[in-house]
């Protein structure tokens, strides 16, 4: 079987058939989320309904993206896996549970929602690092995965920063 790869993605090494598939679609399907609730922020004003979307977009969709699509540059597919590494669709799970949770309880003021979202974004964050374990290294690799493992630290921050403002995690 023969895969094209697009002029873009050639000078990373990149195929289209090596993205991870999970983690696109879930985040696709968050902007669309964000975008049904603008829509309807915009008819029926919501409780922190412009929160919501910024949410969505940005943790469900956008930040998913750029873990997908960043794993895939740093590694590639054809890297080997150890046997013990969570398949994407464990991490892709995680993202979307979690992002979900944390939207859902902090709609709802349940902070220990927060918090068990929380977790399961931080550990989704892991488990993208644990990958990055196995990539060889390479000058342009390495310029990679600094960016991607500056990525998975601002966003780990970001899920502490976030918990935080949402009260669920303990006063200091």
């Amino acid at each position: 079987m023969t895969v094209r790869t697009s002029p873009g993605m050639r000078g990373c090494g990149i195929r289209a058939a090596d993205l991870e598939r999970p983690l696109l679609i879930g985040s696709c399907t968050y902007l669309v989320a964000a975008a049904g609730v603008s829509i309807a922020h915009s008819v029926v004003p919501i409780t922190r309904g412009w929160w919501l979307v910024a949410f969505l977009g940005l943790v469900g969709g956008a930040s998913q993206w750029l873990l997908g699509a960043g794993l895939t540059a740093v590694s590639g597919s054809a890297a080997p896996r150890s046997p013990g590494e969570a398949p994407t669709q464990a991490k892709a799970l995680l993202w979307n549970g979690g992002t979900m949770l944390v939207a859902v309880a902090d709609l709802a003021g349940l902070t220990a929602g927060v918090l068990v979202g929380s977790a399961a974004l931080l550990a989704s964050l892991a488990l993208f690092g644990m990958r990055l374990r196995e990539v060889a290294p390479d000058r342009h690799i390495t310029v990679l995965k600094t960016g991607y493992v500056t990525l998975l630290m601002f966003l780990a921050i970001s899920v502490f920063v976030g918990a935080g403002l949402a009260g669920a995690l303990p006063a200091p």
